[in-house]
């Protein structure tokens, strides 16, 4: 009797371990979504339809190439999450000299920034193209907006994955309707994948393929995601970590390959309907108008509400990273979501104002290209430290980075620095 008791018992207790064994890897589904917004931010559009509209098919191998890039870093910041218990910052922080923590701190701050002047800026542009309301009016509106869907989320993590969900969703279907309105030949697609050496060779080919490298690794997601899974990765068993790295693998993977699908959605229409058109298309207006042109007026208005839910997309991303920025770094801080939402709203706001006045409202989409400038600068302080910790086996123990694949992230590492510093080289000179 007892016996049966005790296999009773265990039995419950194994059913009960398995249950919340399976509430953990569920929690672990959900933080690639918030990092694929990134891939898909106004900055990403200017660069796709700059490589669409001049060489139509020939550069979408480098949207390509760039999200499994991207893909590689993701999963590797959600492996060091998951191993350590802890986020990108807080690990800087500890493992680090105090001025490189500093540095990656600021950094990280400015990528936030950046990212609030590119949503803004996308946002005003899209409200522009729909409504012809005025650019700064469309600053102002876009922000509230903003607060609009922090309200809707109530700094709650699961509101903030469906609400995200929802946008990344609206993005996607416009690019559905716009691929089947667009109507592009796909043996030419297939052919123009063949071609990329030959746009490379055209100098702006090459610029623009660094641009499109440049827009789409985001240092700020680093810390989000790894943000987002270490919070969870506190209260898994250790023998629960390597499910749970599986898990999250496959979750970050799905959700940027989403992400890279669509990216390569927008060089397809602009390759199928921009080039070719006679019209130098070099910024989001003169796109929106030639797809007026070539694909109809509803085409034109679902390209503008795609683009609005691009640019709003990155908002509650942005909010988030810049919370665990703060708490990785010890920054002494008692602001809410709401209030860092302002702060960095009004500083990008003012700094967006201040750009339109001096330009006088022309060519916007200069700023988004300031934007991603002061991305590139801001992402070697981001990889630099995820790849040094992430071999780090007094810190990963058997998760380790070693061999041929640690080798293989220090030499992208090496090599997108690189590039990255050449585009921005030739940006300012």
């Amino acid at each position: 009797m007892t016996g049966f008791i005790y296999a009773i018992s265990g039995g419950k207790a194994a059913l009960a371990h398995d249950a919340q064994l399976s509430a953990n890897m569920r929690r672990m589904v959900g933080s690639g979504v918030l990092v694929a917004v990134g891939y898909i931010d106004p900055g990403n559009w200017a660069t796709d339809i700059a490589g669409g509209s001049g060489f139509g098919y020939s550069l979408l191998m480098i949207v390509i190439t760039s999200a499994f890039l991207a893909l590689g870093f993701q999963v590797l910041v959600s492996r060091l999450a998951l191993a350590t218990g802890q986020d990108l910052a807080a690990l800087t922080a500890q493992h680090l000299s105090p001025g490189w923590a500093k540095a990656a701190w600021l950094a990280g701050e400015a990528a936030i920034l950046a990212t609030a002047l590119a949503e803004l800026i996308g946002g005003a542009i899209a409200l522009r193209l729909l409504f012809d309301l005025p650019l700064i009016a469309g600053v102002s509106v876009t922000g509230i907006g903003t607060f609009a869907v922090l309200a809707l989320t109530r700094g709650n993590a699961d509101r903030h994955e469906r609400v995200i969900a929802v946008l990344l969703a609206i993005v996607a279907a416009s690019f559905v309707f716009l691929l089947f309105k667009a109507n592009p030949a796909w043996t030419e697609v297939a052919h123009g994948v063949t071609q990329t050496g030959h746009a490379l060779r055209n100098p702006q080919g090459f610029l623009i393929a660094l641009g499109i490298l440049g827009a789409t690794l985001m240092p700020h997601n680093l810390y989000l995601h790894s943000g987002s899974l270490a919070e969870r990765a506190q209260a898994l068993p250790a023998d629960a970590r390597d499910m749970a790295m599986r898990v999250a693998r496959n979750d970050t993977i799905v959700s940027l390959s989403v992400a890279m699908l669509i990216n390569s959605a927008i060089m397809i229409v602009a390759a199928a309907s921009l080039s070719g058109s006679g019209i130098m298309v070099s910024s989001l207006d003169d796109a929106h108008a030639v797809i007026g042109q070539t694909l109809g007026v509803g085409a034109a208005i679902v390209f503008a509400v795609a683009l609005y839910a691009a640019g709003q997309s990155s908002t509650i991303t942005g909010v988030l990273a810049g919370r665990i920025l703060s708490k990785g770094f010890q920054i002494r801080s008692n602001w809410s979501d709401r209030r860092r939402a302002l702060m960095t709203r009004l500083i990008a706001g003012a700094a967006a104002v201040g750009l339109l006045v001096f330009t006088g409202g022309k060519d916007p989409d200069e700023l988004l290209v300031l934007s991603q400038v002061i991305l590139s600068l801001a992402l070697p302080f981001a990889l630099g430290p995820l790849v040094l910790l992430a071999c780090r086996k007094r810190l990963m123990g058997q998760y380790a980075l070693k061999g041929a694949w640690a080798w293989a992230a220090i030499s992208a590492t090496v090599g997108i620095v690189m590039l990255d510093g050449y585009l921005l080289v030739d940006m300012v000179v």
